[in-house]
């Protein structure tokens, strides 16, 4: 990823999948990231880190990731001062746990404009950069790469709300994909499973002391065990680099074996 300028949405949270894969794109050796999320409180300090562990130079950006002015923006300061923008990981999602039955037109429209908005703005605007070449970048190509989940590729795994986002994130990656066929542009999606995060941790927490609902989520899950934000990281800056060329309009899970499977009956699979 020599000379690559990308941009990473999504990063403050400090148990979180963005900080996670901006140190994961980092080892990659990019010129520049720019970390971004809608709240800073921790961006300087892991820019500041960054650059101190890897030598990338990694810089700090305030950023709505559902606004287009925002992305705009952002990409402008990028292709002004770099002439680039190579890659953009489109991570910045909420959850949202309310009742199916308490659950308003407002909070739904939220989660759909934060979930889904953000990558169709992502494709928009990104893939029109990455599209420009200049003496530092001869030819168009670049890689875009949105976080789903496995709750968007079947029930159980999410609120209603969350899956249909979700869902609507790996058709957005897949239909982007062929808007921008001919022009060496990858649009991907990763699906994580269950992974340890600030998100996730509450309920986590809540699981952890009911030994039954965790046996049976253990049981459900080929490896036995939670994922870690660095493992959605290493697949992140995999499909952010040249090695994933060939790989475009894809959702890739990473999920422990979570969906390989119908749901496990023992009366039938120790044959």
């Amino acid at each position: 990823m020599e000379n690559f300028v990308g941009i990473i949405t999504g990063c403050n949270s400090l148990a979180g999948i963005g900080r996670a894969s901006a140190y994961s794109i980092a080892k990659r050796n990019p010129k520049i990231i720019y970390v971004t999320d809608i709240n800073d409180s921790n961006l300087f300090t892991l820019a500041k880190d960054i650059t101190k562990t890897t030598s990338v130079e990694c810089i700090p950006k305030r950023m709505d990731a559902s606004s287009d002015e925002d992305i705009q923006s952002v990409i402008a300061e990028a292709m002004k001062e770099y002439g680039r923008h190579d890659f953009y990981y489109a991570n910045a999602g909420i959850g949202n746990g309310t009742a199916l039955t308490e659950h308003t037109k407002d909070m739904f429209t939220k989660l759909m404009t934060i979930n889904c908005w953000s990558v169709f703005a992502a494709i928009k605007y990104a893939s029109a950069a990455m599209e420009q070449t200049s003496t530092q970048k001869p030819k168009s190509g670049g890689s875009i790469v949105a976080t789903a989940s496995i709750a968007g590729t079947r029930s159980g795994a999410g609120s209603i709300s969350y899956a249909a986002s979700k869902a609507a994130v790996i058709n957005l990656c897949q239909t982007g994909a062929w808007r921008l066929h001919g022009k060496n542009i990858r649009v991907n999606s990763v699906c994580p499973g269950v992974i340890e995060t600030e998100m996730t941790g509450t309920l986590l927490a809540t699981i952890a002391q009911d030994p039954e609902k965790h046996k049976l989520i253990m049981r459900h899950n080929a490896l036995e065990r939670y994922g870690k934000p660095e493992e959605i990281g290493a697949m992140v800056a995999f499909l952010a680099s040249d090695e994933a060329s060939f790989i475009t309009g894809q959702t890739i899970k990473v999920d422990g074996g979570a969906t390989a499977a119908l749901p496990y009956l023992p009366l039938f699979a120790e044959g």
